[in-house]
């Protein structure tokens, strides 16, 4: 599955399954959203556009069903989150 990273911004990960056609996105704010019957071509442009979150909110947000995310929304479990906070293993 592609997956496209972004250093900075609104949408920092587009997590893409071609078979499924769906879009996850994760977000600065740790929100996961998918979208389902996202063509190939829509990644793509989403991964090459310098502003992605203009191109989310006029080409995906709204013109997509949404789907259940792949990965739940803040996806690090607690005694991960735990052991960021306090150190362990």
């Amino acid at each position: 599955m592609p997956i496209k990273e972004f250093k900075s911004g609104f949408i920092r990960e587009a997590d893409y399954d071609p078979a499924e056609q769906q879009l996850d996105l994760s977000f600065d704010n740790k929100k996961v959203l998918a979208y389902q019957g996202v063509p190939n071509w829509v990644f793509e442009k989403l991964s090459k556009d310098p502003s992605p979150k203009s191109f989310w909110e006029d080409n995906i947000r709204d013109e997509y069903s949404p789907a259940q995310p792949r990965r739940k929304n803040n996806s690090s479990s607690t005694k991960q989150q735990l052991n960021d906070l306090f150190g362990g293993n």
